[in-house]
């Protein structure tokens, strides 16, 4: 079955179709292009390069391209492995090796723990280079940056492209590549030179991306977008640049290198500089370059902005203020305009005041409510509308609806102030939840704000539902609707079996489903088997899909919608695909050593709370870890308050320890365990044999866990918390609005549970004896043991229940705060990538 291709970094997978596209490569890290870049390379200045991935990434980049050659260094292989390491460790996006060395990349390629992109092949000259980067695309399973480049060099016309872009499919056939391996850049020529040659470059760059994304659908297209504008003035670029995006991802443009900073939404930007960026793209007349430069020529010495000028005027009424505000994610002083557009609704009749953004009002109460709900409907609901249309169309990126969703967030909480509750004043009724099993649910919350927000009631079950409470809910509010999320394959079943459930007892309730572990082919045949479910189960690919989804079944057009859905899934059928095979990989040759002299066997201590010094567990903390990736705490002005980090940390260690928020409880237990046929069996005290199934890997050594092992050994299993109590706290705090507190107890909670696990693993490597440098500690949902199936496995080993953790059917421990681990006392055991 096709996948869509992802890039990631040690952190983070990123898929290259996003939606809406394009998945954006940040270009500030390229010395060549960055003379801020240039500066950090030539200055040795890591932390302002690594500055430098953040900012990018905070601005929405999705990717960083990487590239440090100067002529002014020949250290570039050395430069470039420090870089790339320094990144994974800090930077959570996937990277982007950009260099003409075939060596370079391949040294990033060893150094980098995730799958990142090549930049670039092509087939100029003899085609060396891409015969050198082929193998090494296969060997890591990564794609890239293609360009149609040929034999006889860049290609111009959209023909030209599709044909050196077939070239390059058919050539990287020989070493087994395939359509997903490629990112094509059609090349695109500046429009600033006028000269005949290339004053249809613009249209034959969409062209050409149009017919090879045509021929080759399951690979990608990208674009080095500033070149199109290279030479014109830096306010003309931003424009250019903008508009001839906007059409390029029109013709299946997947992904941009560009500043994130740079990118504009089309429709932000001035009729009249649209048009004339679009007569020069599309050349529609002799003077398109013309009238586009002496435009720019006669603005530059004016305030006016490249795009419209995204300010709030202060004489507008305060309705369209905060309308103005959430559409151009302007969150400051938001609170204030929903005030003061409920005090302008409020009739002449009532005497009102507002002062220091609080309303006095001497009405009643009945009025202040009336003006409430038409500052909602006819200001805040219509601002999100439109953001969502936007979002659809393409035109505004995923980061920019996130912030229009916290500007409305804020006009909503402050709104509901005056809000007197009754019934019938919600749109309709969604009773949402994360399906049994998953513990996931940062998709579903974000599906709970933006309803919540166009007007809807929303009943969050939360995490981890059981059907029987999804069916008791939806029959005590009467529900409009149902939203089921899931994040993993295996709890996505739970939709399926909701479905069914509600077939066979005639329910009448619409299924909004949702989640990274589902499509539409999926929820197309939960619908379809067994007999069209009538009410119908929807697929909601975004937030946006689904409140859509949900306009549509409250409206007066659902009878319609339904029945055409209806008739949509009736045609359906079953896509068939051909079945991949997989490809068997040698053993590693690790020879197994002899097991440590220990008389320990399926001997399993249990700690508790009274039995666990916190303070000694903290001495195994990972600061940099708590610092950085728990409590976001980055960059140069990381190291400025180094010490206030330190008192910050002290001061959570003396609360939880006074207050008593962390339960920790730990088990570990000591097992004889044989390789058999490359599975490890484990023999349980009850005679009963345990079987792991781990995974070989890919890579030249071909490691797998089980190959650690004899044929008679032992092997340490361990499990820590630090209790449910935490996790209630988390959540209590969270409804309280004490976000920062629960961000900070939640961090420091899940630091401490690593804690533990190292501190659990140090008295396992005394009581083997084997050393401080031995008995390396392997986490189920990593690289080398991802089945956190396995987990119930370890809980008959260690019965890990009776300390308070709990799994999911799935695997996952409850409470999340918690980890479990397998111990491998090899002495060459290493920490490997599949």
């Amino acid at each position: 079955m096709l996948k869509i291709q992802r890039v990631s970094s040690a952190l983070k997978a990123v898929d290259l179709l996003q939606n809406p596209p394009p998945l954006i490569i940040g270009e500030r890290l390229n010395a060549q292009g960055s003379k801020k870049a240039k500066e950090c390379v030539l200055n040795d200045n890591y932390e302002e390069l690594v500055k430098l991935a953040r900012d990018q990434i905070e601005d929405g980049a999705h990717c960083l391209d990487v590239c440090v050659a100067t002529t002014e260094r020949s250290d570039e292989l050395e430069f470039m492995k420090k870089l790339v390491k320094m990144l994974s460790l800090e930077i959570d996006a996937p990277l982007v090796i950009d260099s003409t060395e075939p060596k370079v990349i391949a040294a990033a390629l060893e150094q980098i723990p995730g799958k990142p992109i090549i930049n670039s092949i092509n087939l100029e000259g003899d085609g060396s280079r891409f015969h050198l980067l082929a193998p090494m695309m296969v060997k890591y399973g990564v794609p890239a940056v293609a360009m149609c480049i040929g034999p006889k060099g860049m290609a111009k016309t959209p023909q030209e492209k599709l044909e050196t872009a077939e070239l390059l499919v058919e050539t990287g056939k020989k070493y087994g590549l395939t359509e997903e391996h490629f990112i094509f850049d059609v090349l695109t020529f500046t429009l600033a030179t006028g000269e005949a040659e290339f004053l249809d470059a613009g249209k034959n760059t969409l062209e050409g991306i149009k017919l090879v994304k045509q021929k080759f659908p399951h690979s990608f297209t990208t674009l080095g977008l500033s070149n199109v504008s290279f030479g014109l003035a830096p306010r003309a670029r931003k424009i250019l640049n903008a508009v001839f995006l906007y059409h390029a991802v029109k013709y299946g443009l997947d992904t941009v290198i560009i500043n994130p900073k740079d990118v504009i939404p089309y429709t932000e930007i001035d009729d009249k500089e649209k048009r004339l960026a679009e007569d020069l793209i599309f050349n529609k007349h002799q003077n398109a370059l013309a009238e586009f430069i002496a435009h720019f020529e006669s603005t530059k010495n004016t305030v006016q902005a490249a795009a419209k000028k995204v300010d709030v005027d202060p004489t507008w009424p305060a309705g369209k203020r905060a309308n103005f505000r959430i559409v151009n994610r302007l969150k400051d002083g938001i609170e204030n305009d929903v005030v003061s557009a409920i005090a302008e609704k409020i009739t002449s009749k009532f005497d009102t005041s507002e002062k220091d953004g609080k309303l006095s009002i001497n009405a009643s109460k009945e009025a202040t409510h009336q003006a409430a709900i038409s500052t909602l409907n006819d200001d805040l609901l219509p601002a999100m509308k439109e953001v969502g249309d936007k979002f659809g169309s393409g035109e505004l990126i995923l980061p920019f609806v996130l912030k229009s969703a916290e500007c409305m967030k804020a006009s909503v909480a402050e709104l509901e102030k005056y809000l007197l509750k009754e019934e019938g004043s919600s749109k309709g009724k969604l009773v949402l939840g994360t399906v049994y099993g998953d513990v996931h649910d940062i998709g579903k919350n974000l599906v709970k704000t933006i309803f919540e927000n166009n007007g809807y009631t929303v009943y969050d079950l939360g995490k981890q539902v059981p059907m029987q409470k999804f069916l008791e809910k939806i029959e005590e509010v009467n529900a409009d609707a149902i939203g089921l999320s899931a994040l993993l394959v295996s709890t996505s079943k739970q939709m399926q079996f909701f479905v069914e459930h509600a077939r066979k007892n005639n329910m009448k309730i619409p299924v909004l489903c949702g989640g990274a572990a589902i499509n539409s082919n999926y929820i197309n045949r939960v619908a379809k088997e067994g007999g069209v479910y009538s009410p119908g189960v929807f697929y909601c690919k975004t937030m946006f899909d689904g409140l859509k989804m949900m306009d549509k079944l409250v409206s007066p057009e659902r009878e319609q919608f339904v029945s055409e859905w209806k008739k949509k899934i009736e045609d359906w059928k079953e896509p068939v695909f051909e079945k991949a095979e997989v490809p068997e990989f040698a053993h590693s040759g690790i020879v197994p050593v002899a097991p440590p002299v220990f008389s320990g066997i399926n001997k399993v201590t249990r700690l508790e709370p009274g039995d666990i010094d916190l303070n000694e567990v903290w001495k195994y903390l990972n600061k940099k870890s708590l610092f950085v990736l728990s409590w976001g705490i980055r960059g140069q002005a990381a190291k400025e308050t180094e010490k206030e980090h330190e008192i910050l940390l002290e001061q959570w260690k003396k609360k939880i320890l006074d207050e008593k928020l962390f339960e920790p409880r730990a088990v570990y237990g000591f097992f004889t365990c044989h390789d058999v046929d490359g599975n490890l069996v484990v023999d349980h005290p009850s005679g009963e044999k345990l079987s792991f199934d781990f995974p070989r890997s890919s890579k030249q050594k071909h490691l797998c866990l089980t190959d650690y092992f004899g044929k008679d050994d032992i092997v340490a299993f361990q499990a820590v918390t630090v209790g449910t109590k935490a996790s209630d706290i988390i959540e209590e705090w969270n409804k309280q609005d004490k976000y920062t507190d629960a961000y900070y107890l939640h961090g420091l909670a899940v630091e401490t549970a690593e804690a533990m696990a190292e501190w659990i693993n140090n008295k396992i490597r005394e009581e083997l004896g084997i050393g401080p440098k031995r008995g390396l500690r392997y986490s189920w949902g990593y690289p080398s043991c991802p089945d956190v199936s396995q987990h119930h496995i370890v809980w008959k080993l260690l019965e890990p229940q009776k300390s308070g953790m709990t799994l999911t059917e799935a695997g996952q421990i409850i409470p999340e705060q918690s980890t479990a681990a397998i111990v491998v006392h090899h002495p060459e055991a290493e920490y490997f990538v599949l």
